[in-house]
């Protein structure tokens, strides 16, 4: 069972410093970033958070503030206070938060926010099942929200994009970047993650490594063993590949006989 964490702190040491030690955590996945409560709320509103780790000082709307406006939503993630001020305790748990940690954080005291956490999201579990186990069903087809844009940072900003400026996402290492006509952004979704969450008539997932915004193809070529390779509009104008097994659903989005 996956925690996802959204890291809300506007110093860039302190979120890389804290993304380091969740790394620990197998079970806890980093999959937002941002550096004050604006971008915070986009983010959000756009994907369901399992746990906010939040700074309490920031520019603007101050982390309690922010906590404040999140009460009453339908999915309302928990909130882990992280500041290096003791003072702010009372404030935070008036919220309720699940927790306050106090920078530099210990790994041992952090541990024990995770365990409170796991425990957390496991009753949440099992209040659930006895719903499921009575007949009820998930409707046919349900899925995850989908996507109306896109969160990616680049120089320690977050950026919304609009999907029709994506040409293609790919993934390298760990990393998952999107490619525009010149730019390319860092987000923190896996690409498993946006096949589910971007609209399936527009983003074609053609290989395992790439997803490609089927607006954005120039030309399509047979390649080697019954791939393809699709040349796209960008300003390098890139080429990716279709694998084999994906070549069926490439030739139902393009009409090809």
């Amino acid at each position: 069972m996956v925690l996802r964490a959204l890291i809300v702190d506007d110093e860039y040491p302190a979120r890389m410093e804290l993304r380091y030690q969740l790394s620990q955590f197998p079970d806890v996945e980093v999959i937002g970033e941002a550096t004050n409560a604006r971008e915070a709320m986009a983010l959000i509103n756009a994907l369901d958070y399992d746990v906010i780790f939040l700074d309490v000082q920031m520019p603007g709307m101050t982390g309690i503030e922010l906590a404040k406006s999140l009460k009453g939503r339908p999915v309302m993630p928990k909130v882990v206070f992280v500041t290096a001020y003791e003072n702010y305790a009372v404030s935070a748990f008036e919220i309720p938060a699940t927790d306050y940690l106090l920078k530099p954080i210990e790994a041992e005291r952090l541990g024990e926010t995770i365990q409170r956490l796991r425990e957390a999201k496991e009753a949440a579990a099992g209040e659930a099942r006895p719903e499921a186990s009575e007949g009820a069903e998930r409707p046919a087809g349900a899925s995850k929200p989908q996507l109306t844009f896109l969160m990616c940072e680049k120089d320690d900003k977050q950026i919304p994009l609009p999907l029709n400026e994506i040409v293609y996402i790919f993934s390298e290492g760990y990393n998952v970047y999107v490619q525009t006509y010149s730019e390319r952004y860092l987000t923190r979704h896996t690409l498993q993650e946006l096949t589910e969450r971007l609209p399936s008539s527009q983003f074609f997932r053609s290989h395992r490594s790439y997803l490609v915004n089927i607006y954005q193809v120039k030309e399509i070529s047979p390649y080697f063993n019954g791939a393809y390779i699709l040349k796209l509009k960008d300003k390098e104008h890139s080429e990716v590949i279709v694998s084999r097994s994906n070549v069926k659903r490439m030739k139902q989005l393009f009409s090809m006989g």
